[in-house]
């Protein structure tokens, strides 16, 4: 039986899709003398490669003399009540960490005292503190820029401490899955950056989704009614260098693969980074592809590996936003596969797999085509189907799709390949792939679906009930798992039950989802069930009123609702 291979979801240390030039870019702009404060924002999707940049960022910056790197991840905090404190709190402690030898012991204890100080008063604000003590009282007290407790003198104290700490050059801040924050963290991260630490000597990175910041500035600005335009200026001054991850190309992901492919089946280890230094220099002189030329290698990728790392990254190509993330769980979809159908005894290539993967993963319909018919039917209508692809027949079968031309030319022939069983198998199985990263359509229709603008969540509403099955069930499947990351999941709710009422086939799947997220849930998502008329929405009501673990406005308004009916 062939070997299991599995790749993670950590990020890399080492460089397979060249992202050298961007951080080489970064480390010259953080050396630049005009850009001092600094705020650099490194954009793409999720699983687009940001925390792999940071990675390697940080291994660069470290080689510099006089610069100190502090990586963050406010999505991970355990004081989620005060973030921008928490932000705040770990550069200056690791300031006094870092440079034990330098006497800021009381520099750092005035600093720490001021944000202590703004916690308690932020505490009595929302009512977690009562006691009225003479202290306390005090934190509610305006302070002068100058008082110990003031937050007011924060900045100018900070960045007196960095002017006198001599050893220091540049300090550097790296922000992680920011973007993974509710709205609230986002700002109070934001706001820790522009209004307390952006002073000389300092510089923050910030790895994140754009959009998807700039959706949680606007919903934690709604209050103000400044709406989206606001979150997007207000994004740009805090922000003053945006860099975009560029999307994988068609070679860069094929390369990519075959060298992911590579690291499993070379079996030493000085070989395979001579490899992925070659690709590396091609990449660097702009050759294409970046991996040939090969021949003064030790070691070489074989045909085999080569050529289904071309056929992944034709077809992923098609349908996929191009992320890391989302080929490496189709690699990882396909060796489940592989070892399923070698455990059943399905005697098949494995390039045959793959291309029958793909055709499930991109085009579900014309996959359920193929699995529905017999034998005999299935080899004519294939027949049919590569000839027309491969333009040896003008007209197209009436059974398939017009997206899956360039699938049915692609290579290997699937006309005399014995794929009955393995489809058997894979009709059987729920999808291994759909767990793979949305495309950026699915993307666009989950951020509208979720979002607070009516008009927004209208025109996608009316979009996602046109689309394939498919794309229902991963945007579906996405906004369940999006409302436990929601402060406000009412037009999340009402997008869920929409689909459910276009769709009867995901109705089941939608109510369960409904019902797994219950504690997320707002009053208006009980009207949403009521209204939609679907049996299935309107059962969870009386469990949600009966419910003990959800919100007590949610819950009332599921026992009025269910009062009523009875």
């Amino acid at each position: 039986m062939s070997e299991l291979q599995l790749w993670d979801d950590n990020p890399t240390t080492v460089d397979l899709l060249g992202f050298t030039s961007i951080v080489d870019t970064v480390v010259a702009a953080l050396q630049s003398p005009s850009l001092d404060p600094v705020t650099i924002g490194i954009n793409a999707p999720w699983g687009g490669g940001k925390s792999t940049v940071l990675g390697l960022l940080h291994e660069a910056l470290d080689q510099e003399s006089g610069y100190r790197v502090i990586r963050l991840d406010p999505w991970e905090f355990d004081d989620q009540f005060d973030v921008r404190g928490a932000v705040i709190g770990e550069v200056l402690q690791d300031l006094l960490t870092a440079y034990p030898d330098e006497d800021l012991g009381d520099s750092v204890k005035g600093l720490l005292n001021r944000i202590s100080w703004s916690r308690v008063a932020a505490s009595m604000a929302r009512g977690r503190l009562v006691a009225q003590t003479e202290e306390l009282v005090k934190a509610f007290t305006p302070q002068s820029r100058e008082d110990a407790k003031s937050l007011a003198g924060f900045r100018s104290e900070f960045a007196k401490l960095l002017k006198d700490l001599a050893p220091l050059k540049r300090l550097v801040v790296l922000v992680d899955d920011l973007d993974r924050c509710l709205p609230d963290a986002v700002m109070a991260t934001l706001e820790a950056i522009k209004l307390f630490l952006s002073v000389k000597k300092v510089a923050f990175v910030l790895a994140a989704d754009q959009e998807m910041v700039r959706e949680s500035i606007a919903v934690s600005l709604d209050a103000t009614g400044r709406g989206e335009q606001f979150a997007l200026r207000y994004l740009e001054k805090i922000v003053q260098l945006p860099l975009s991850l560029p999307r994988i190309s068609t070679d860069e992901a094929g390369a990519f693969i075959a060298l992911l492919l590579s690291q499993r089946r070379c079996e030493q280890e000085d070989d395979y980074k001579q490899l992925v230094g070659h690709a590396q220099q091609r990449r660097a002189q702009g050759r294409s592809p970046v991996l040939a030329d090969m021949q003064d290698l030790p070691w070489v990728p074989d045909a085999d590996t080569l050529g289904l790392a071309s056929r992944f990254s034709a077809g992923l190509a098609g349908h996929r936003s191009g992320s890391p993330r989302s080929i490496k769980r189709f690699l990882n979809a396909f060796a489940l596969r592989t070892r399923i159908a070698e455990r059943h005894g399905i005697d098949i290539d494995a390039s045959v797999i793959a291309k029958l993967m793909l055709l499930e993963d991109s085009l579900s319909k014309d996959f359920e085509t193929i699995v529905r018919l017999q034998e005999a039917q299935r080899a004519e209508l294939l027949e049919r189907w590569q000839a027309w692809g491969r333009d040896e027949e003008k007209d197209k079968p009436a059974e398939v799709t017009e997206d899956s031309r360039e699938w049915a030319a692609s290579d290997p022939d699937l006309t005399t390949a014995p794929i009955g069983p393995y489809l058997s198998l894979a009709a059987s199985l729920v999808s291994l792939t759909a767990a793979a990263s949305l495309t950026q359509q699915q993307l666009t229709w989950v951020g509208d679906l979720a979002s607070a603008s009516e008009p927004h969540r209208r025109d996608a509403q009316a979009a996602i009930v046109a689309a394939l099955i498919a794309d229902q069930q991963a945007v579906v499947d996405a906004l369940v798992q999006r409302a436990r990351r929601e402060s406000e999941t009412d037009p999340l709710a009402e997008s869920l039950a929409h689909i459910a009422i276009h769709t009867p086939e995901l109705r089941p799947a939608i109510a369960q989802g409904l019902w797994e997220i219950r504690k997320y849930l707002m009053p208006g998502a009980v009207v949403d069930m009521d209204n939609s008329g679907l049996e299935e929405l309107q059962a969870l009501i009386p469990r949600l009123a009966e419910a003990t673990d959800i919100d007590p406005a949610t819950r009332e308004v599921a026992q009025i609702t269910t009062g009523r009916k009875g």
